[in-house]
């Protein structure tokens, strides 16, 4: 077989040349005539695959290596019998730990405690799940939004969305549904922007187009004080610089740029591959053992403080934020490019299940840890 892989999926050649010729190329230029005559596709989000890349081809098929399927027309891959997997989950928990640090910033540059705080989970799939079992493990109080899950569940602990963003803590964890009964597009916009509390965290992590991102940078550069943590923004990679200036913490899409997320992914597509094809599985990622991995928490730490100590070692997205905005501001004319190469070069990082836990940290924190391994993928 044939097969065209995005190049920034790790082990992309080691994985799928057992079954052929591998192809890699940046996911922005994988194009129809690129595809002529190959027989396996495999993307990332920043491919839209559907008529327009496919008409022609000989593609049997397609696999995204992430969680997200808006960049999937998968109407038009189930009317032409092209097979088709995602992989859903596979980088949930590093999606969650990046919620975690952008906690523990906030609480370190604004002082804040955690008690008597409430949270706002907006989606509670996948993603959301984990970081409500993380927020339980905080002492946090927890405001469900998911309309689906209520609708299918029944439930009453699901509220309304008015209800989670009046919390302390604001996080979104929803797909990119552009209308319909549950439309996320621009969910959070001028209407309802003025339902955040003063002094409360917002976090986005899910699309960039769940936020309105010019009623936002509207509304943070009048002077209204939200804490802002933006993972993803509205046209990437042409992503608006006074936005970038006005949010407190700003990375380029990478919350699940964590080595194992990204190993999951390649490995669900690859098997789901060999199932599509009827092939046998022989590869397996390399074992990566991390050193260094001990963190020591002092008594004397406060939950905030020790939160703060912990992912100062595992990953600080102040200084992951630092970098973004020295790298897009220094050069404005092509912001674009420095995102993607942002993104492209981007240092992966581990996850906490690789860390180990030492001194005398607070009841929340070997909570936070033991739910690192347990809820791992």
């Amino acid at each position: 077989m044939k097969i065209v892989a995005d190049e920034n999926i790790i082990y992309a050649k080691e994985a799928f040349s057992q079954f052929g010729d591998v192809r890699l190329l940046p996911g922005r230029k994988i194009t129809n005539a690129e595809l002529k005559d190959a027989d396996v596709l495999i993307v990332r989000s920043v491919t839209t695959v559907g008529e327009n890349l496919l008409s022609g081809t000989n593609v049997k098929f397609v696999g995204t290596a992430t969680i997200g399927e808006d960049h999937i027309d998968k109407e038009y891959l189930g009317r032409n019998g092209i097979g088709y997997s995602n992989a859903k989950g596979s980088n949930a928990l590093a999606v969650a730990e990046y919620v975690l640090s952008a906690i523990a910033g906030f609480l370190n540059e604004s002082g804040s405690s955690l008690r008597g705080k409430s949270i706002g989970i907006i989606g509670v799939g996948t993603i959301g799940s984990k970081v409500a079992k993380f927020a339980e493990a905080l002492g946090l109080e927890i405001i469900r939004n998911d309309p689906p899950l209520k609708r299918l569940t029944g439930r009453t602990e699901y509220l309304s969305l008015e209800e989670a963003l009046s919390a302390d803590i604001v996080t979104f964890h929803v797909p990119l549904n552009m209308g319909g009964r549950d439309n996320s597009f621009h969910l959070l916009d001028e209407e309802n922007l003025e339902k955040l509390k003063p002094n409360s965290l917002l976090i986005n992590s899910s699309r960039g187009a769940v936020v309105n991102n010019k009623v936002l940078s509207e509304f943070l550069n009048a002077g209204n004080n939200i804490f802002t943590v933006l993972d993803v923004w509205e046209n990437e990679p042409e992503i608006n610089l006074e936005l970038l200036n006005a949010v407190n913490f700003a990375t380029p899409h990478v919350a699940g740029y964590t080595y194992e997320g990204k190993v999951n992914g390649t490995v669900m597509i690859y098997n789901a591959v060999c199932n599509y094809f009827g092939l046998e599985k022989k590869w397996k990622p390399p074992v990566n053992k991390l050193t260094d991995n001990e963190i020591v928490v002092d008594k004397s730490l406060s939950l905030e403080e020790s939160l703060n100590s912990v992912f100062q070692k595992v990953y600080s997205i102040k200084e992951d934020s630092k970098r973004t905005k020295a790298k897009i501001l220094s050069d404005k004319e092509n912001h674009a490019l420095a995102f993607e190469k942002l993104r492209k070069e981007y240092p992966l990082r581990r996850e906490l299940r690789n860390y180990i836990l030492e001194g005398s940290p607070p009841e929340e924190m070997k909570k936070i840890f033991l739910l690192s391994k347990t809820l791992s993928f």
